[in-house]
């Protein structure tokens, strides 16, 4: 592996830790100040945006990715494409903000400015050019500017956020933060890139960006719409704040594993562009025991501490979660490898026409469990339909992947990885038998674990993944 390419890794890295580590941090005091019916109220509000906001892109941040990687070194090419995407961006975020304004102003009553910053977000959208950060690899800035950011954010939070009644003020927080990401990557677009006066060519777009926005419709629908069904089907808020507080936490940890297929997409593009499949399979299969190494082992955590974990991070009025915990905590393991089956592999190859097949399976799978499972198990069969729906949608993305790539799968490492989380289950019990509080009991369980596990696989295995991964650490910063 080159060099720049383990600088950008461990910039990634620094990214994963930040987008983990953070929201860690400043969760456990939002939501024992909020409650679970305010967090509930809020996460609706904002996944209803992050429907609208899928449907603004309109399919432009996988597009673009691709695009801006294959001709990043054509600086004139390069300032054409982002001009195009850009103002089409633009265009889709003003209209799908009315359209949310139109179906969401019955429910606003006291809530307004909820739904105006709802709003706010929907056109902020058009202005985060992180496709732009990927696409030209910047994942050193990337790094420094979401570790800033998400700081300031922190502060914030718990300089004003002091009552149960200042939801709104948490959403506002939210969005301004959102608003300083977005400023800065325009600067940096803005500065990296020239204005020519040149008649603009739209059209080019049109058919690869349809396939790509159905595709993250789809998407949409299976992430965000479990959680509508879900309120419609119970009309409890308290459920609604239970599940995706869930979803939110067991998804934190998912972004340290797509941190890594972050770096490999443009890189992918590249190298497929010019042929070369052997590299690509060689980044294709080091993700892959990545996500075994890494995945595994923080999925099996999640499960075996789920009570403890939901307890420290969202008090004692989420402990009716455990159970949803449990059930979801799978998702970072089945979410990454659909990742690397879908964008790291189907995407570069410009396979979106199979990508858009698997995920509308997938869609219709989600909608028909969700609307069977609710009423039978409530808030339990959201979450059922959720893991169930990413499965069916990793084992298809999986098998159309291995017609483009034979991935090798190491059976070494997978074995290796489930013996070293086996042993997880008595340093737990040992913990919970010894201490009481939540706190205490995973903090030794996490730390026991973690030192076992890097032990087992590093030193007593020899996990070329883990040695890796220590080895591009060493050299960065032996570098600096």
């Amino acid at each position: 592996m080159s060099a720049t390419l383990k600088n950008k890794y461990v910039h990634q890295i620094i990214i994963a830790a930040s987008q983990m580590m953070l929201p860690l941090l400043s969760y456990p005091y939002i939501t024992r100040v909020l409650g679970p019916a305010n967090v509930g109220l809020v996460n609706y509000v904002d996944f209803l945006a992050q429907l609208c906001i899928i449907f603004a892109a309109f399919g432009i941040p996988f597009y673009a990715v691709r695009e801006v990687a294959t001709i990043n070194s054509d600086v004139y090419k390069r300032s054409i494409l982002i001009k195009e995407l850009s103002i089409l961006h633009i265009v889709f975020s003003i209209i799908a903000s009315v359209f949310f304004a139109l179906v969401t102003y019955k429910q606003w009553g006291s809530n307004g400015a909820l739904y105006w910053l709802a709003i706010a977000n929907i056109l902020i959208s058009a202005f985060t050019f992180d496709w732009y950060i990927q696409g030209t690899e910047a994942f050193g800035f990337a790094a420094y500017r979401y570790l800033i950011v998400r700081i300031a954010l922190l502060i914030t939070f718990f300089l004003c956020i002091k009552y149960s009644n200042q939801y709104i003020v948490y959403y506002a927080i939210y969005t301004a933060g959102l608003l300083m990401m977005a400023i800065i990557n325009t600067i940096k677009v803005c500065t990296e890139n020239s204005i020519y006066r040149l008649p603009l060519h739209f059209k080019r777009h049109l058919k690869p960006l349809t396939h790509f926005f159905l595709t993250a419709s789809a998407i949409s629908i299976y992430i965000y719409f479990d959680t509508i069904l879900l309120h419609y089907f119970t009309h409890n808020i308290i459920l609604v704040g239970y599940y995706t507080t869930v979803v939110k936490l067991v998804k934190i940890f998912l972004t340290a594993l797509l941190a890594i297929g972050t770096v490999l997409l443009p890189r992918l593009s590249y190298l497929v562009s010019t042929g070369n499949v052997r590299d690509v399979k060689s980044h294709l299969d080091t993700y892959f025991n990545f996500i075994v190494t890494v995945g595994l082992p923080i999925s099996a955590g999640l499960a075996f501490l789920a009570p403890e974990i939901i307890v420290i991070v969202a008090g004692n009025n989420f402990l009716a979660a455990a159970p949803l915990v449990q059930i979801l905590a799978i998702l970072p393991f089945i979410i990454s490898l659909s990742n690397l089956f879908c964008f790291q592999t189907l995407v570069p190859f410009n396979k979106e026409q199979q990508f858009l097949v698997i995920v509308l399976i997938g869609c219709v799978i989600s909608i028909c469990l969700n609307i069977f499972l609710i009423p039978m198990l409530s808030v339990q069969g959201a979450a059922w339909a959720n893991v169930i729906t990413e499965l069916v949608i990793t084992l298809l993305a999986g098998m159309q992947a291995y017609k483009l790539i034979k991935f090798t799968f190491s059976l070494r490492i997978i074995l290796q990885t489930v013996i070293s989380i086996l042993l997880f289950l008595p340093i737990i019990a040992v913990g919970r038998f010894y201490f009481s509080s939540p706190i205490s009991i995973a903090l030794f369980a996490v730390i026991s674990c973690t030192i076992l596990y890097i032990t087992c696989q590093a030193g007593l295995f020899k996990n070329k993944v883990l040695v890796q991964i220590f080895g591009n650490v060493n050299t960065y910063f032996k570098t600096q």
